[in-house]
């Protein structure tokens, strides 16, 4: 069985009344905590320095420190997240109809803010700006990402995330099959197709409202 990440609980509990958007903000701040941070951010420890020195309290000395390293690299790999999840940013779409708000609370979430320069959006978020480009995402060319556009590409990741990718199969989850192929979309060399699609997506969905 998939593990689920998704916004039914977290930090927003309490903290904001709107449902949809609490479970939007939940949901993302779930997925950087479990995931994204704990890849960041979590480190194993470094190899010991051994002592060679041939003397029982060098080889004492030496079985504490390997014990003491396998102890917190097992403390590290425990914590890791599981390889397969699915990224429920929204409640699950009943026939085609998303939940703007959720999908918001998720965009809001995943960039601080309503909208970020796309130099810096792509400083921010790409591997690099000799090979990849967020200007498909832009989507009314006024040289920023809002919340409205962003959104185009998660519902990008979800549809990818599909066995049969479609606009009509988006549900409100995502994997990482999905969120790799968005990155894949963000080559400038699949920028011609990237436009097409986040377009299609964008205007699909009225997400101009969510700007």
């Amino acid at each position: 069985m998939t593990f689920e990440i998704n916004g039914a609980n977290g930090v927003y509990d309490n903290k904001i009344t709107d449902e949809s958007i609490r479970y939007g903000r939940n949901a993302a701040d779930n997925h950087k905590e479990l995931v994204v941070s704990t890849l960041v951010d979590g480190a194993t420890s470094v190899a010991p320095m051994l002592d060679y020195s041939p003397t029982a309290e060098a080889f004492q000395n030496n079985i504490n420190k390997l014990e003491k390293f396998a102890d917190e690299n097992d403390t590290y790999l425990n914590s890791l997240p599981p390889l397969q999840y699915e990224y429920r940013y929204m409640p699950k779409a009943d026939n085609g109809n998303i939940d703007k708000k959720a999908l918001l609370g998720a965009a809001y979430e995943e960039m601080g803010r309503n909208y970020i320069p796309v130099k810096k959006f792509e400083e921010s978020y790409l591997p690099n700006t000799q090979e990849y480009t967020a200007a498909p995402l832009d989507i009314d060319k006024d040289g920023n990402i809002d919340t409205g556009e962003y959104s185009a590409s998660m519902l990008a990741a979800d549809m990818f995330s599909k066995p049969n990718p479609s606009i009509s199969a988006i549900d409100g989850s995502m994997n990482s099959k999905g969120m790799d192929m968005v990155m894949e979309y963000a080559r400038k060399s699949n920028a011609e197709a990237a436009t097409k699609l986040y377009s299609q997506i964008y205007n699909k969905f009225n997400l101009n409202e969510l700007a």
